[in-house]
């Protein structure tokens, strides 16, 4: 509770200095221009023990300043390093910091060290990407940092150990990703990916009915889901989008029929109302929500979360049956 009280005094005098430095203060607002000598001297900035290099939204280095005695910092470096969020309003010239204090204290790294280790894993900085969210969480008995960003048309997911700072996983989808209609690029191609599963599988093409052939994207890396099934077995394959390599298979031989069915029964509203229902409460947030083809039939799959509870799903389109449920 020390740790705390004081990280919030901290927090306190650390935004009065950067109010003094950029934020609208109603006192001493004013408009205009004068000269000024600004004096560098090496200024170092420690929060709670620990030296934070000054950088601003594209990752160059800010060294802080003194003008008639007084320091200055750059709101972006101090707010990120207190786990804050920065946007500009260029209309009414006003800097807003959301977010609340950071963990950074006792053996966590803290959300702007997690953000950092995403961003350099990336290759992106700051300007370069908008955050979606920053939670801490926990995985296995273990306290993780959850980070999710988007860069462009690609959404990045990563998942950092809260003491480490090592990458757990990590994953990134490109939205409204078109699938390339023919072998050409970088990319195998659907029937060159057909192929492959197929000569693995030691299965010929007559005798092969394909469910699904999808272009995805799995830890950063572009594959080929490939679905088929045969004298009632059913394969699932995993390739590699540019090397044509077998990244994962398995196949399922018990029994197995297609479905028959050629839609969905339930609507998506329906089987959220599902998932909130098995899940108690409806104040929860579909983190991820989509319709997806598993096994030969269609299915809703996604995460469900309430508070610090985690909802696994995976719903039968057709019926409504819940055919997967985990809570983390």
């Amino acid at each position: 509770m020390k740790n705390q009280n004081r990280w919030k005094d901290m927090l306190a005098g650390a935004l009065v200095v950067t109010a003094v430095a950029g934020l609208a203060v109603p006192a001493l607002a004013a408009t205009g221009s004068r000269n000024v000598r600004v004096d560098y001297s090496d200024i170092k900035l420690v929060i709670n023990g620990e030296t934070v290099t000054p950088k601003d939204g594209d990752g160059n280095v800010v060294e802080p300043f003194t003008i008639d005695g007084t320091t200055y910092l750059p709101v972006r470096a101090v707010a990120n390093a207190l786990g804050m969020d920065v946007s500009w309003n260029g209309n009414t010239n006003t800097v807003t910091l959301t977010g609340g204090v950071d963990d950074v204290s006792g053996d966590y790294i803290g959300k702007a060290k997690a953000k950092e280790v995403a961003l350099d894993h990336a290759g992106l900085t700051y300007s370069d990407v908008s955050f979606v969210r920053v939670e801490l969480d926990w995985d296995d008995g273990q306290p993780q940092y959850e980070v999710e960003f988007y860069a462009g048309n690609k959404e990045y997911d990563y998942e950092i150990n809260a003491k480490t700072g090592k990458i757990t996983s990590v994953d990134f989808d490109i939205e409204n990703f078109t699938v390339p209609s023919g072998d050409t690029g970088d990319y195998i191609g659907e029937t060159k990916a057909k192929e492959i599963a197929l000569d693995h599988a030691g299965v010929s093409s007559s005798a092969a009915t394909f469910v699904q052939v999808k272009l995805d994207w799995d830890d950063g890396r572009p594959e080929y889901e490939v679905e088929f099934y045969t004298n009632g077995k059913e394969y699932d394959y995993e390739i590699d989008a540019i090397t044509g390599d077998v990244r994962s298979y398995d196949y399922d031989a018990e029994y197995y029929a297609p479905s028959t069915s050629t839609g969905t029964s339930i609507t998506e509203s329906q089987a959220k109302a599902i998932v909130q229902d098995r899940a108690g409460s409806t104040s929860g947030t579909f983190r991820e929500f989509k319709l997806d083809r598993d096994d030969g039939r269609s299915v809703y799959e996604g995460e469900y979360r309430v508070g610090w509870t985690e909802y696994d799903f995976e719903i039968d389109a057709s019926t409504g049956t819940v055919l997967e449920w985990s809570v983390d």
